[in-house]
């Protein structure tokens, strides 16, 4: 909890009874649907992308505070210092953390998602290809660090399926 990762799926309805819980298997059942090979089933509407954005990338910076010091004191810290390889956000923005298969999903003109912090896991790609402000994790445990190195609000887990799966098994997710 003290990371603040959460679960959104941007073109999909959770099932009610999955909303809100923690830790829950993630499946075509519990998205109605989740995309394969990097294809959805079915065409997004912009009313779902634009929840998925606003949600993404909205931030309170009254809370954030509260937020720091907790992961601060949990990490054992005066304060979340950016390393030196980290560039240091003018403002403060959410992370989103998606798989290679999801990130190359996603339309050129939309990479990276602009005004969040862009996270991808994945074994074969490489930090050199990417902009400064796209990070590449080879696993899981790997964004446990990157963010006690980062100065942000909260994070988000975009997809796919095995991302999603791979976060539940840690029992990382805050919400879904």
């Amino acid at each position: 909890d003290v990371f603040d990762i959460y679960a959104i799926c941007a073109c999909c309805k959770v099932e009610s009874k999955n909303e809100g819980k923690k830790n829950e298997v993630f499946n075509n059942y519990t998205f109605r649907g989740l995309g394969n090979k990097g294809v959805l089933p079915w065409k997004c509407n912009s009313l779902d992308m634009k929840y998925f954005c606003a949600v993404t990338t909205y931030v309170n910076e009254s809370k954030y505070e509260k937020l720091k010091y907790k992961r601060c004191k949990y990490l054992n810290k005066e304060t979340v210092d950016n390393v030196n390889d980290m560039p240091n956000s003018k403002k403060l923005q959410n992370v989103v953390v998606m798989g290679r298969t999801n990130w190359e999903s996603i339309p050129k003109k939309f990479k990276p998602l602009s005004n969040r912090i862009n996270v991808i896991l994945s074994r074969t790609l490489k930090k050199e290809d990417f902009d400064e402000d796209v990070y590449i994790i080879n696993k899981v445990e790997d964004l446990i660090v990157l963010l006690g190195k980062l100065n942000y609000y909260k994070c988000f887990i975009i997809g796919g399926s095995v991302v999603y799966q791979e976060f539940l098994e840690k029992k990382l997710i805050k919400k879904i």
